[in-house]
């Protein structure tokens, strides 16, 4: 059975440690997520978060785990937080250059009403946690931007402005770009000997027009394949971004 969102972020914040001094607002949770709306869920199980995390290959942060332990989601005009179900690899609405393939790492958390808001699993920002950003979309001429350096730290101030999306303020500062972060602190994806000795002829091909099905066959190996080696290239930041 779900909780009220004013119990529900009482507890979350108890089994995190997290200062109470640095509770949201009652009043600003329950004018901006009024209970006749049903904000809360019942409770992911365990069970299924780990079925999750092993069929995916991340492991959720300890905060979003939390709550969707609490509450399997939390939803306003739009769902803030997707329920366990519904959160999977990042659909890009914006073109994010020098990527090719977007990382595995990449998944959409929320859909609140602009902009998918996602987080990336793969690595975790010096002294903060997984990233929390935006997906961008071409059609605003808004590109992806880290909004968040962790998710305690999103989950919060959602909270503390009342489910508003504070960060498409004109005054908000952002963390920079979520692909240029990403190449810098997550692992580079590993290319086998087999699979190192075609990494040369790809950009090539890729630069010719050549998609992954098309690379595939003059290459005599996988799509698949085709996809790890890109993964690997793509890591590499250009010297004169240095």
């Amino acid at each position: 059975m779900a909780g009220g969102l004013v119990e529900n972020v009482a507890r979350w914040m108890e089994r995190l440690g997290i200062d109470p001094r640095r509770a949201p607002d009652r009043y600003a949770l329950e004018s901006g997520f009024p209970e006749a709306l049903e904000p809360c869920r019942a409770g992911a199980s365990a069970t299924e978060i780990r079925d999750w995390e092993e069929r995916h290959g991340y492991w959720f942060p300890p905060g979003l785990r939390t709550w969707l332990e609490l509450s399997n989601g939390l939803y306003r005009s739009g769902p803030m937080i997707h329920p366990l179900s519904a959160i999977g690899p990042m659909i890009p609405f914006a073109r994010v250059p020098e990527m090719i393939v977007q990382p595995e790492s990449w998944f959409e958390l929320g859909n609140p009403n602009v902009q998918t808001v996602c987080i990336d699993l793969g690595y975790r920002l010096p002294g903060h946690g997984h990233p929390i950003f935006t997906s961008g979309d071409d059609a605003l001429g808004s590109p992806p931007r880290i909004i968040a350096r962790s998710f305690d730290e999103w989950f919060l101030e959602l909270l503390r402005q009342g489910g508003r999306e504070f960060w498409f303020d004109p005054d908000f500062e952002g963390h920079g770009s979520p692909w240029a972060a990403h190449r810098r602190y997550a692992p580079r994806p590993c290319l086998t000997d087999a699979l190192r000795r075609f990494a040369d002829r790809v950009p090539p091909l890729v630069e010719s027009g050549a998609d992954d099905r098309q690379i595939a066959d003059l290459l005599g190996i996988t799509r698949h394949d085709v996809e790890l080696i890109l993964r690997h290239l793509q890591h590499v930041v250009p010297a004169a971004k240095h």
